[in-house]
């Protein structure tokens, strides 16, 4: 399974979901942008069984927001086949919107979590402090969520995993000496980790370089599989607990 793709930013994304059952994919969860792509992953997951979404506005799409975009984000949650919040957050890396605005659209976004009791799908870069502090200020939704493609050290995973958060491990992890990643799935206990692809991004090798799509899952969980020393069968099984309690699929 893979918690975390973007189909809809997929050309051939029919001739991929068809490969689903032939590469043994239990499910998948489409993630939401913004408020328009957040309608594509509700119809999409819609039309598929083994296709879950979440709704939310990413922090680079925070900008120019108003009560409606949020009002409308609430309303798209109540879909059945909607399972979080999400992707939301702070992004300092690439800074397209102003903190303020991030800050405004994250809140607002975990307000609705909390009022819908679904998790998070947290996208977080460079701005692992702040996010942690808007997060403890705010409350915290009872089912907390998912870290989405950490990219911080072990002590700021440890910070997450210590409220109750899952780590989500994405292609990354694969590439040669990424030390600081390996060291925190080394120590993040293996039913606090959920497998990503973030597709059509950070391709994981044997791919890396091209497009990446649900099905290369499985070598992102190889690897968390020859970190943690466990054999792929067990691992992938765990994982895909940890997915279904989650996200209560």
């Amino acid at each position: 399974m893979d918690t975390h793709c973007h189909l809809n930013l997929i050309d051939n994304k029919n001739e991929i979901i068809n490969s689903f059952e032939k590469e043994n994919m239990e499910f998948v969860i489409e993630v939401g942008i913004n408020v328009e792509n957040s309608f594509k992953t509700v119809e999409l997951a819609n039309s598929y069984e083994n296709i879950y979404c979440s709704v939310g506005i990413h922090p680079n799409d925070s900008s120019n927001l108003s009560n409606k975009d949020f009002d409308t984000i609430k309303i798209l949650a109540q879909n059945e086949k909607v399972i979080a919040i999400g992707e939301i957050g702070l992004d300092y890396y690439r800074e397209y919107t102003s903190k303020k605005d991030q800050f405004s659209s994250f809140i607002n976004q975990i307000q609705i979590a909390k009022e819908l009791n679904l998790p998070l799908i947290l996208h977080i870069r460079e701005a692992y402090d702040d996010a942690f502090n808007i997060l403890i200020n705010e409350g915290l939704p009872d089912k907390l969520g998912v870290v989405h493609c950490f990219s911080a050290d072990w002590k700021t995973a440890k910070k997450f995993l210590d409220l109750g958060f899952y780590i989500g491990i994405d292609g990354p992890i694969t590439f040669k000496n990424n030390n600081t990643l390996v060291e925190v799935v080394k120590n993040t206990p293996i039913e606090y980790i959920l497998p990503e692809t973030d597709s059509p991004f950070l391709t994981p090798v044997p791919f890396r370089g091209k497009k990446n799509n649900p099905t290369y899952v499985k070598y992102v969980i190889q690897k968390i599989a020859e970190i943690k020393n466990m054999n792929i069968e067990d691992t992938s099984q765990i994982l895909v607990e940890n997915s279904r309690k989650i996200f209560d699929i």
